[in-house]
């Protein structure tokens, strides 16, 4: 054996000194034995030199050589990807296993001890890891598709090094996934009560499943309840067992028809009344001390404003929504333009008591139906024909585009946010896709309350960071380290000892608006949003162009820029780049838009906060669908996406009414909605603003006819939309000069 290994060797070595190709002949993928062998033997052939200790670590598994690999493990793996640090004690535990006679069995008390030494947090971060966002049919899918994929008889050192590492992932994986998924489950069962047979009737005789968890040899006296709302059935537990955790009672509350509830499922709709009644509930148990505290991101953040529609009950004593959305506000329609991610989240959440999964990650399908929908051009309220299955909740969105009584029933409406005085945190993220919802209810609720008890964080962070623990970079930007703070196991029980047990306040909250500037490695805090900057850069679209680039005037001018967007054709698509992703890049589509350019900036900037437009144009439509996005051409000659806007002509005076251009008229729009951010842009910088149509696969299509947008098709794009943009129009950066301090 020692000889074949060392021939092998010394072929891997000829074969990566003379850069040649491997042998590869493919084997069956369910002989698993064969396929073993073979990559057992393709490991051997692959040149280490260069490999991070990681991807050594791995090689040396598949090889066989366990010793070797935990070697290499115990000098210490510097570089990790952050998709591969949670797993590295199952690696480690692993590679242990395969040393013995008994894979299994040796396995299994290894991790049991592992899991039972550690604490209720690292434990509770397991199961999030490896249960909840259990990656293993990735990792075998991934592994499946590659070697699937594999049409030659010779394959490089690359290849051979990348289909090692990705059986490495789908063998350890699919091998003990049965045995750490018990053993931590034996392990909750050990820390917690857990019960999970709970139903509430509600007043209206519909039910709500609810979930209860104690951490097991606390304290007999009564404890507070932190409470999360949630549709998301079977993904909250870990959330309820950290509260558990941090001495207080977690409660999970499903929306009603979810779990164990016989009621139907109507997502949104009863979660103002529901909410209240569990609140209720949970302040009449014996182990109550009559303090609620909800918290949770999205639609768990929904949850917790619906609750306060009516009244806030007087067990309530804060609430801490993230990432939150806003129904009719920026969900499913975000300024009235309607998007179609909602289409297949509807069947994600309605189909089953829990969660289908299989429908959501049926990502051929979605894409299918977006493409073909725009291909066809057929009205947007056809949708679920051309998908082939019924989409109930989606039919009902199509009669609702204004913001009208179905959305204002969920949550509170003008004068219903007066009443709202317990103290609130919201949280969110630069970069969250519901960062208009949160915002929405933290522009009410101090419209309508003077100075209430309501603070802000916010960084750069998305819809899924801003509810947890941000990684250190962000699509491909390095945050700053004062940026990584861990919002959930932290901040979050921070507050809530602040506000139940009269402990310290967090410390990063140190006024009412708390909010990170990017590239300068520090927090901002300030006791509002206005105070947030101190000056505006205030640019005019001209009509002067340079290359590609018309320019940006800081004053008025008489010029004017044309556009026109042929909605018959579907060979191209307008406004295919407004979401950030990644944050940075070499270049942007100059076809796509009209696009502005600045002056150099002369000195350093904080953009701080929303930036504002002015457009006056005229269009030979009733209506359109528009959007800005905001570019830093950084001095390196790279775009940075600091925000953007979508919104609908019609709607820009009033969300509840529509109101109609005059075709060939000159109108005045104006908007404040945009993704508010904080970050520094350096001397030298330019702001490139590019304006747009909206016209591609995302979202409907608005075709100027005046008509409801979810009925018109293709058969209404007989004349192209053309439009003219006057040097009147403008659009502001709100900006915090230290000069000005």
């Amino acid at each position: 054996m020692k000889k074949s290994v060392l021939i092998l060797y010394l072929i891997a070595m000829s074969l990566a000194s003379f850069g040649q190709e491997i042998p590869f002949k493919k084997v069956e993928l369910s002989d698993s034995i064969a396929l073993a062998n073979q990559m057992q033997q393709l490991a051997l052939l692959c040149n280490t030199n260069n490999l991070s200790e990681l991807d050594v670590f791995q090689v040396e598994v598949i090889r066989g050589n366990y010793k070797s690999a935990l070697i290499t493990f115990k000098k210490g793996i510097k570089e990790i990807p952050k998709d591969q640090r949670p797993y590295l004690d199952i690696y480690r535990h692993y590679a242990e296993a395969k040393l013995s006679t008994n894979f299994k069995d040796a396995f299994r008390n290894s991790y049991s001890k592992y899991v039972n030494i550690s604490d209720d947090i690292q434990v509770i971060n397991l199961d999030k890891a490896l249960i909840l966002r259990d990656p293993t049919d990735y990792y075998v899918s991934n592994f499946n598709t590659t070697y699937g994929n594999i049409n030659s008889e010779k394959i490089s050192q690359a290849t051979a090094k990348d289909l090692v590492k990705k059986y490495f992932l789908s063998t350890v994986f699919s091998s003990t996934r049965a045995i750490y998924f018990e053993e931590i489950k034996q392990d909750h069962k050990r820390r917690y009560t857990i019960n999970d047979s709970i139903v509430i009737p509600m007043k209206d005789g519909a039910e709500v499943s609810v979930v209860l968890v104690q951490r097991k040899g606390s304290s007999t006296t009564k404890k507070s309840a932190i409470l999360v709302s949630s549709i998301y059935t079977g993904t909250n537990l870990a959330s309820a067992m950290l509260a558990a955790s941090k001495g207080y009672v977690g409660v999970i509350a499903n929306t009603r028809g979810k779990r164990l509830s016989k009621s139907d499922i109507k997502p949104l709709e009863y979660e103002n009344t529901d909410v209240y009644e569990v609140i209720e509930w949970i302040s009449k148990q014996s182990w109550s001390n009559q303090k609620v505290a909800m918290f949770g991101g999205s639609y768990n953040g929904f949850t917790q404003w619906a609750s306060l529609k009516h009244k806030v009950h007087p067990a309530l004593k804060t609430i801490v929504p993230m990432v939150a959305i806003a129904p009719g506000i920026d969900y499913p329609m975000e300024n009235n333009v309607l998007h179609n991610y909602s289409y297949s989240w509807n069947f994600y959440v309605t189909n089953n008591k829990f969660l289908d999964f299989e429908a959501s990650n049926d990502f051929n399908r979605w894409n299918t139906l977006k493409n073909t929908w725009y291909k066809t051009g057929v009205a947007y309220n056809k949708l679920d024909s051309l998908d082939g299955q019924v989409n109930k909740l989606w039919n009902t969105y199509m009669q609702h585009p204004s913001y009208d009584d179905y959305w204002k029933k969920m949550i509170p409406y003008k004068e219903e946010f007066a009443k709202i005085d317990i103290p609130i945190l919201t949280i969110t993220g630069y970069f969250d896709d519901s960062q208009r919802g949160a915002m929405y209810y933290y522009n009410q609720h101090h419209k309508y309350v003077k100075n209430p008890n309501h603070y802000l964080l916010i960084g750069p962070y998305d819809h899924w960071t801003a509810q947890s623990k941000p990684q250190e970079s962000l699509r491909n930007y390095k945050l700053d380290k004062s940026a990584l703070i861990n919002i959930e196991e932290d901040i979050i029980y921070q507050w809530f000892d602040y506000i139940l047990n009269g402990k310290e306040k967090p410390s990063i909250l140190k006024d009412k608006v708390n909010f990170q500037v990017m590239d300068t490695d520090t927090w901002m805090h300030k006791p509002s949003l206005s105070a947030m900057t101190n000056d505006t850069l205030k640019f005019h679209l001209n009509a002067t162009k340079i290359d590609d680039f018309y320019g940006l005037k800081s004053e008025a001018n008489p010029s004017k820029v044309d556009m026109t967007v042929d909605f018959k054709d579907r060979e191209s698509m307008n406004n295919t780049e407004y979401y950030p992703w990644p944050l940075e890049k070499d270049n942007i589509n100059l076809k796509d838009g009209l696009i502005f350019k600045s002056e150099a900036l002369k000195e350093d900037v904080i953009i701080n906060g929303s930036f504002t437009g002015n457009l006056e144009f005229s269009i030979n439509k009733k209506d359109a669908d528009y959007s800005v996005i905001v570019y830093q051409l950084t001095p390196e000659n790279k775009y940075f996406h600091l925000s953007y806007y979508i919104g609908r002509a019609s709607f820009a005076k009033d969300r509840e009414h529509r109101n109609l251009l005059i075709p060939n008229k000159k109108a005045k729009v104006s908007f404040d909605n945009s993704k508010l951010i904080s970050k520094k842009i350096e001397k030298g910088s330019r702001i490139v603003i590019v304006v747009n149509v909206n016209k591609n696969n995302n979202a409907q299509i608005n075709y100027g006819t005046g008509k409801d947008v979810n009925s018109e098709s293709i058969k209404d794009a007989k004349i192209p939309l053309k439009i003219t943009f006057t040097g009147n129009s403008s659009i502001s950066l709100p900006i915090w000069n230290s000069v000005k301090e």
